[in-house]
Formats: structure tokens, sequence, C-alpha cells
């Protein structure tokens, strides 16, 4: 059973601005009369609202992008893990935030890892998103494929091993309807290489082997981003010890993506500042005010 809620707001309490950054964007965040500003959306964007507002008393909340990492340790239910890990790498193409885009296994099971995520990788249908088949559909537009495209051809430059997956639904492929970047896998990359250090933001993940707990930790917080992270093991001791030390806003133990918008939600580092969610974002909407009254 569904139901509806209808709730009439006041006049003037929700604005509707349309226009691209520079225009509309740039000219609401330096207003004089805007004194708070939430934004989400890239790194790069928001380090630009924060230095285009330094010189103002205005309070920000930046919900930025992220490189997340999930590690995996040898104890792991693959038949529990693979098919999450699919979700976190892959959906909606990779396009969110919050997806995993490095894998760090294990050595105990890096191969048949391996041998079991990627057959998986290669059944996703990618075709119409309106197909109730499909299970990836195109990127968002000509431009972001092409960013894409660069990281791939860097990756093959530097001979790194792609694997890529996924079915082309033949009547989308002759028909071009979008913008197309196949499930693709990543093997034999350096924590250095940009492929490991930049948010590519599409369906794109590399996978890496690890030996134990401080390599792993210390890899996977070696990125300048900080949004979230998953950890998968049978150890829950072993689970909030990586949970206290990874540099994240969020850490998903054998889960990804469970939300409730009553979590504190927010990254660190280049991932953002502030915290969404009540009652943690009350302290960016609101003002703390005292008031003494002397009744002698």
């Amino acid at each position: 059973m569904v139901f509806f809620l209808h709730v009439e707001l006041p006049s003037g309490v929700v604005n509707f601005v349309f226009g691209v950054g520079p225009r509309a964007g740039q000219a609401l965040v330096t207003h004089p009369e805007v004194n708070v500003i939430s934004f989400t959306g890239s790194t790069q964007t928001g380090y630009h609202i924060k230095k285009a507002t330094s010189h103002l008393s205005v309070k920000l909340s930046l919900e930025m992008g992220g490189k997340n990492a999930g590690i995996i340790f040898n104890d792991v239910d693959l038949a529990k893990c693979i098919p999450v890990l699919l979700r976190s790498c892959f959906l909606n193409s990779g396009q969110v935030c919050l997806c995993t885009s490095r894998l760090y296994v294990q050595r105990g099971i890096y191969d048949e890892f391996l041998q079991k995520f990627l057959p998986e990788v290669r059944k996703l249908k990618v075709g119409d998103p309106f197909d109730e088949n499909t299970k990836m559909g195109p990127v968002v537009s000509k431009e972001h494929k092409e960013k894409i495209e660069k990281y791939l051809e860097l990756a093959r430059q530097n001979g790194h091993e792609i694997v890529s997956g996924g079915e082309m639904d033949p009547n989308v492929k002759s028909t071009k309807k979008g913008y197309y970047i196949m499930p693709t896998v990543i093997l034999n990359v350096d924590d250095r290489s940009k492929l490991m250090t930049e948010e590519i933001f599409g369906p794109v993940v590399c996978i890496v082997p690890f030996d134990t707990e401080d390599e792993a930790i210390e890899r996977a917080n070696s990125v300048q981003y900080g949004l979230c992270g998953c950890i998968w093991t049978e150890n829950i001791g072993r689970a909030h010890r990586l949970a206290t030390r990874m540099e994240c806003g969020t850490v998903w133990i054998n889960s990804w993506l469970i939300r409730d918008l009553r979590m504190p939600f927010g990254g660190v580092k280049d991932s953002g500042i502030g915290r969404e969610g009540y009652p943690y974002s009350e302290e960016v909407f609101t003002e703390v005010k005292t008031v003494c009254i002397n009744v002698a």
C-alpha cells in the first residue's frame, strides 16, 4: 500500500533557480544575502565554492567526490559478497559518489575472487535503461564518456590488464541510444596511478591483492578522498579495528549502501565538509543563540 502526503509550504520556502553553474550557481553562492550553502557535486566545484565564498560570512556543507575502497579478506563468504560488490561497483553505470572503485582482495582468495567475480561482470546486460532486462545503462553525456575513455587509454598505455564485461544490447548499439561504457575491471594497477587516485565516476573498478590488515588500510587511506568504504570479513574484531582506522565518513561492514536519513552522511578530506541528516545537519542550518536575562 502506498500513501501520498500532500504538504503545502508557505510561499518562498522553496525556490528553484535554473541555469548553468557559471551564471546561476556563481551568482547564488556569492550573493550577500545567502548565508548557508549546501552543495553536492564534484570536488573541483566544491573547492571553487570555498574560494568564491572565502571573504563572505557563509556556512558551507559540501558533499563532494569519492574514490571508495572495498577491502575483502580471506574469510569472507564470496557467494554473499560478490553480488553486493557488483552492485557497489556498477550501480547507475558507476555514476554514484558512493560506488566502490578500488577493490583490495587478500592474496589468499585473490585468484578465486577473480574467477568468480569476472564471469558475473560479463553477465551484466548493457542497454536501454527502460528495458527491464537491462542491468546497466549509459553514462550521462558524450563528454563524460570521453573522460572515462581517457582513463581506459591510460590503463592501456601503462600495460594494465583490462577486462571488459557485459553484453551490449544490439538494438541499442545499432541505434546509438545514449553513450555507453562497458563494465570494466582493471588489474595490476599501481596505487600511485591516476586510475587509483582520481575519481573516474564510471563503470570502472581496479582490483589488486594485499597481504596484511595494516597494508590494506594504509593503501585504502592513500588517496585524497574519504567519502565511504566497505570491509568484508567474518572477524568482527577486525571489522571494528579497520572501520575505526578507515579515513572516511561512512564504513559498511559486509554490506553497501545501507542508508537512513537520520544517519550522519558526509565525507572527510577532499570528499566534503559537514554532515547531512538530522540532527547532525543542525549545526550548518541553524544558529545557537544565548539569551541572558537579569531577573534581579
